[in-house]
């Protein structure tokens, strides 16, 4: 990651707000009702927007910064049950893009809250969600990012957990969002979630026989669904090219509980037997607190200098 290109576009965006209408839509309250603890519907106006139209996006690919951290993609076919990082990049990053209706692929940008041009909108997304979510989120969250995703006509998203509450907003195109409960034990088990907090981003496996429990969305350009913490999904496109943004916060609440999922696995394979997050006694809390404790530590001692952008924070 030594490498950063950073191009004269692409820096601390402007903190102006968006000057015209709000882009998220929450008539019936579901954003402070449910907000990290059931998916639900939602809508947007950021359907026809010109900053997401295939060529916008290929002129943001070329002036990010080179730097893994910003874009992942994939080129070849993907099943729901198939790993993260399994498929090889054959074509770059512009490239696969613009050639996004024909070459089976899938493309995360990552972090274009910062880029002089598409930061105003992004910021606003990741605004308006904290206000309609309440002080609730506004104090839990640590950071928070936008997310471009962009897939090929019939692309598989695989399915995952992710470390952070997202709002997925459709953008064009259309596909089928498939999300399960994350509380649900019988489905995500301890040992997945411990697997996950200690750095096994594909821990969490996929259940055919399960997909009867999956809330299963639709949705087309304009419709939107939040997915909790934890919640496993998987997405299957339409016959179109799907482009579709996901602003996604990182809570306190929930680092906690992962601290605590990491030590009990370290403590699991040390041969303890620890009786998960929700009834850890004092001394797996004190464990955690210590753990977060030295980690901050660390980075104020060491701090990174691998071009990683510092990402969002409500204001």
């Amino acid at each position: 990651m030594a490498n950063v290109d950073v191009s004269s576009k692409f820096h601390e965006a402007p903190s102006h707000p968006n000057e015209g209408p709000p882009f998220l839509e929450d008539a019936d309250g579901k954003f402070e009702r449910y907000w990290n603890r059931a998916s639900f519907r939602f809508s947007h106006k950021l359907s026809g927007h010109p900053l997401f139209e295939l060529d916008s996006l290929v002129e943001l690919s070329r002036r990010m910064p080179k730097c893994a951290d910003f874009a992942y993609w994939s080129n070849g076919t993907e099943g729901p049950g198939n790993h993260w990082g399994t498929r090889g990049k054959s074509l770059s990053l512009p490239d696969t893009i613009a050639g996004i209706a024909e070459n089976n692929s899938l493309v995360l940008i990552k972090h274009a809250w910062q880029d002089e041009v598409y930061g105003p909108v992004l910021q606003s997304c990741l605004s308006e969600a904290v206000e309609l979510c309440g002080e609730q989120l506004r104090d839990d969250v640590i950071l928070g990012n936008a997310t471009i995703l962009i897939a090929s006509p019939n692309r598989v998203t695989p399915y995952h957990i992710d470390w952070d509450c997202n709002f997925l907003m459709q953008i064009a195109g259309d596909k089928k969002l498939h999300v399960f409960n994350g509380a649900d034990r019988t489905l995500l088990t301890v040992g997945e979630l411990e697997g996950f907090c200690s750095g096994n981003i594909n821990s969490a496996i996929y259940q055919p026989a399960r997909e009867k429990d999956a809330a299963v969305y639709d949705l087309g350009a304009g419709d939107g669904v939040h997915v909790p913490v934890h919640a496993p999904h998987w997405a299957q496109n339409g016959n179109n090219i799907s482009v579709a943004l996901s602003v996604n916060y990182e809570l306190r609440s929930e680092h906690r509980k992962s601290d605590l999922y990491q030590l009990q696995h370290w403590g699991r394979r040390a041969g303890l037997k620890p009786r998960g997050p929700e009834r850890a006694g004092l001394a797996w809390k004190a464990a955690a607190v210590a753990l977060r404790t030295a980690r901050g530590l660390r980075k104020l001692i060491r701090p990174s200098n691998d071009g990683v952008p510092t990402r969002w924070q409500p204001s």
